[in-house]
């Protein structure tokens, strides 16, 4: 997939440096800027002798690779009952004998998957693959625009529902109070957002679950984190989540007192 259009950023597009420590940007926040920045290239992230490369086109996530052997695509498609230990041998001797060709054309040339069940296992992969990532509070990352992604199959899933699903799944509770702050914080979402056609749109670019899409009305600064947690079916870490992906993307404001307009008494 060779892309013919300009590596430079949009006007006004948060930067980032070409290479940093993972302790002083975490992974969400960093791939939320390369989204904003528009970047297309390859992200290298590495912790110990853990390797990871992400590619981007125009700042939304297409592919990623991994040395781990537990990311390894047959092992996924063993997991989930697509191949079958005789298969999944197959399927190994391939790789080793097959060198320079993809696993899944080799798989689907092989007779041992269908191509939609490939295409569906893939993009699995490869967003767990990514939202593993999630967990890393150290290490070091480059960013290099001239490795331009070549895959035929590639994630369709925007970089917003990405990063909400891996506060969803992988970011502990812990990790989201210290992104989010103080429980006495009052969440309101921007004017357009507040709107019915802005919640909607909100569901659809970060892919919420109903449960989810219900807190995004009251989201409306009138009430503060501490006491939404209190309602007899409140979820924390849902509540958490949803506010640490908004909050990221600019698009919800947390007030403190200090906020708040000041009202004399009568």
């Amino acid at each position: 997939m060779q892309d013919t259009h300009s590596q430079e950023p949009p006007p006004g597009a948060s930067l980032i440096g070409p290479a940093g420590d993972l302790r002083n940007v975490q992974i969400p926040e960093l791939l939320w800027q390369l989204h904003k920045a528009g970047r297309t290239g390859c992200l290298r992230v590495q912790r110990g002798d853990v390797v990871k490369l992400l590619w981007l086109i125009h700042g939304q996530p297409v592919f990623a690779r991994s040395n781990q052997s537990g990311d390894r695509l047959t092992d996924r498609l063993l997991a989930r009952g697509l191949l079958s230990r005789a298969q999944y041998d197959a399927a190994q001797h391939l790789i080793a004998t097959r060198e320079g060709k993809r696993i899944g054309e080799l798989l689907i040339e092989a007779g041992l998957i269908r191509s939609r069940e490939l295409n569906e296992a893939l993009g699995e992969h490869l967003l767990r693959m990514l939202d593993a990532m999630f967990l890393w509070v150290d290490g070091s990352y480059r960013f290099e625009p001239d490795l331009i992604c070549t895959e035929p199959v590639t994630l369709d899933k925007p970089t917003a529902a990405i990063i909400m699903g891996g506060a969803r799944h992988r970011i502990p509770l812990r990790r989201l109070w210290e992104a989010v702050g103080l429980r006495d914080q009052r969440p309101q979402l921007s004017d357009l957002d507040r709107s019915d056609a802005g919640r909607g749109a909100l569901v659809a670019e970060l892919r919420l679950e109903p449960s989810e899409a219900n807190w995004l009305a009251q989201l409306d600064g009138s009430r503060t984190l501490g006491v939404m947690l209190r309602d007899f079916d409140a979820d924390e870490h849902e509540l958490l989540s949803l506010t640490y992906t908004l909050k990221l993307m600019g698009r919800l404001e947390l007030i403190t007192r200090a906020h708040l307009p000041f009202i004399p008494k009568p």
